[in-house]
C-alpha cells in the first residue's frame, strides 16, 4: 500500500501550510472551521477506497497541477463536488497550491477554473501511460531491454555444468554418461530435466550405485553418489601369516588353529593362525582296552583372527650445519590475462614478473563446454612470489632437531595405517663440521597377520594312486 502511495506521491496528511481539511473517501476540501486548526482525516474507513484510486491513476497517468487565484480553495472544493479525485495538496503561497489530479479529468478541471477564476497549469506528468510514450520514442531501446531479458532468462534456463560427488570406486565420466543418457547433460534446458527420473535410471542402469539424488543449484547440478558396498568373496581354505617381523604382542583367534603364542618372534611369512583344524584325540581310559580310534579327517576353513605384534623400524637422516635456503619476502604480483589459441592478453598486472627468483603458482580456467563445442580460450591467473636466497648456519642443536625431524618425516611415510609408535629413540652416528647424523629407532604396535590362500589335499585322488600301486 505504501508503495502504491509513493508511486502516485500519495500523501495522507496535506502540508500544514495548506490549512485544508481532506477527505481521502471522495478527496473533499473545505476551509477550516478555526484558525489555526491541525488538518484531521475524515472516512477512515474508506483508506482503501482512495488507494485503489489512486493505483489506478498511476495506471492511467497523472498530472501535477499549479491552481494560482485569490482563493484557490474554490477550486478545489467545486472539484471535489464534482466527483474529480485530488491528492496530494501543497500550498507554494497564499495564491498558489499544488494538487495531483488524474489525466483524464483535466478537461473537466478546466471548465472548474473558469468558474473559480483561477489559472491552471501542468507542472508535471506521470504515471505508466506517459512512460510509454516516452519509450515509444526509443523503441530500440525497449526491444534491447526485451531481448536482454529473454537472453538471460535462457542462459539461466541452461545446465551449464554436470558435477559427481560421492563416487570411489566407480568413474565419474561413466556416471555422467548414464545421466546424460537421460537428459542430464549441459547445454540441455533445466526444466527438461526431471531428477528424479534421472536418479532412478542411474539406479537401475547401473549396479554398483546403492543411491543416487540429483541436485540443482542455479545452472549447476550435482549428482550425489552413494556406492553399493559388495562384500568380499570368501577365499576359502586360508591362513593367516606374518607380513613383517616382530614380536607377538596379544592375539585372538575367531576361526582356526593357533601356531603361535604371545611372545613369540615371528618372521615374514610364517603362518600365525591356520586354517586346518585338526580333529580331536581319543578320550584315554585307565585300565581298559583301547578301541581302535575312529579316523577323523582334519577341516580346512578360512582363518580369521587379529594378530598385533611389536615391530620396530629404522631411518637415517643428517642435516648440513650450512645451508643455502630460500625464503619469502612477501612481495607478490598477479597477473590476469585471457588465451585466445596462441595468443594471450593481459588484463591485469604487468607484461612480465619483475622478480629474479619467484615461487611461481597458475591457475587456468577454461570456458564450460557446450554440447560438442569448445571454445579455445583460458582466463589464466598467475600469482607470483619473491623468494630470496641466503646462507643458513646452524648450531650442533639446531643440526640435531633438524635431523631428527627428517627422520620422524621419514618413518611417518613408511609407517602403516593404524600403527601406534610406543616409543622412539635417536642416536647421532655421523656430527662433523659439515653434518650432523642421526640413526632413529622406532617401535610400534601393528596387526601383521594377511590372509593367504591354500589348496587343501585331495584325498580321493591320493587314495586311487596308492591302490593302482
Amino acid at each position: 500500500m505504501r508503495f502504491l502511495m509513493a508511486l502516485a506521491g500519495y500523501e495522507a496528511w496535506p502540508h500544514a501550510e495548506s490549512r485544508l481539511h481532506f477527505s481521502s473517501a471522495n478527496a473533499y476540501y473545505s476551509a477550516p472551521a478555526r484558525a489555526g486548526a491541525r488538518p484531521h482525516l475524515k472516512g477512515q474507513g474508506s483508506a482503501n477506497t482512495m488507494l485503489i484510486r489512486v493505483f489506478w491513476a498511476y495506471m492511467l497517468g497523472f498530472l501535477v497541477l499549479a491552481v494560482r487565484g485569490e482563493h484557490p480553495e474554490r477550486f478545489i472544493n467545486l472539484a471535489t463536488r464534482r466527483g474529480v479525485a485530488l491528492w496530494d495538496v501543497n500550498r507554494v503561497n497564499p495564491e498558489t497550491i499544488l494538487v495531483k489530479a488524474p489525466a483524464r479529468s483535466f478537461v473537466a478541471l478546466r471548465h472548474i477554473a473558469r468558474r473559480t477564476n483561477v489559472r491552471v497549469r501542468i507542472r508535471a506528468r506521470g504515471g505508466l501511460p506517459f512512460i510509454l510514450q516516452r519509450l515509444r520514442r526509443r523503441w530500440m531501446l525497449v526491444g534491447g531491454a526485451i531481448t536482454f531479458c529473454l537472453l538471460l532468462y535462457l542462459l539461466s534456463s541452461l545446465i551449464w555444468t554436470v558435477d559427481v560427488v560421492g563416487t570411489r570406486q566407480l568413474d565419474p565420466a561413466q556416471v555422467r554418461r548414464a545421466a546424460a543418457s537421460a537428459g542430464l547433460y549441459p547445454g540441455n534446458l533445466r526444466f527438461l530435466v526431471n531428477g528424479k527420473d534421472v536418479a532412478d535410471r542411474l539406479m537401475r542402469e547401473m549396479p554398483g550405485i546403492a543411491f543416487a539424488e540429483v541436485d540443482f543449484r542455479g545452472t549447476q547440478v550435482s549428482i550425489r553418489i552413494c556406492e553399493r558396498v559388495v562384500p568380499q568373496p570368501s577365499l576359502g581354505a586360508a591362513n593367516i601369516v606374518a607380513v613383517k617381523d616382530g614380536v607377538i604382542k596379544d592375539m585372538l583367534v575367531l576361526a582356526g588353529s593357533p601356531q603361535v603364542k604371545e611372545g613369540d618372534v615371528v618372521r615374514a611369512g610364517q603362518i600365525l593362525i591356520s586354517g586346518i583344524i585338526a580333529p580331536p584325540p581319543p578320550p584315554k581310559t585307565e585300565g581298559a582296552p583301547q578301541p581302535p580310534a575312529p579316523k577323523y579327517e582334519p577341516r580346512y576353513v578360512e582363518a580369521q583372527g587379529i594378530v598385533r605384534a611389536r615391530v620396530w623400524y629404522r631411518c637415517y637422516a643428517e642435516a648440513p650445519r650450512e645451508e643455502l635456503v630460500e625464503q619469502k619476502t612477501g612481495r607478490v604480483t598477479s597477473i590476469v590475462s585471457i588465451r585466445l589459441a596462441n595468443k594471450e592478453i593481459i588484463i591485469k598486472g604487468p607484461p612480465a614478473i619483475p622478480y629474479l627468483l619467484y615461487d611461481l603458482t597458475e591457475n587456468k580456467r577454461k570456458l564450460p563446454q557446450w554440447r560438442n563445442i569448445t571454445l579455445p580460450v583460458e582466463f589464466v591467473t598467475i600469482r607470483a612470489e619473491e623468494i630470496r636466497r641466503f646462507l643458513l648456519r646452524r648450531s650442533y642443536d639446531e643440526a640435531l632437531r633438524l635431523a631428527v625431524q627428517r627422520a620422524q618425516a621419514i618413518l611417518a611415510d613408511q609407517l602403516p595405517a593404524g600403527a601406534v609408535v610406543t616409543a622412539r629413540q635417536s642416536k647421532v652416528v655421523n656430527a662433523d663440521m659439515d653434518h650432523v647424523g642421526v640413526l632413529l629407532t622406532v617401535e610400534t604396535l601393528e596387526e601383521i597377520g594377511l590372509p593367504q590362500q591354500f589348496a587343501p589335499p585331495n584325498r580321493k585322488s591320493d587314495a586311487g594312486g596308492r591302490k593302482s600301486e
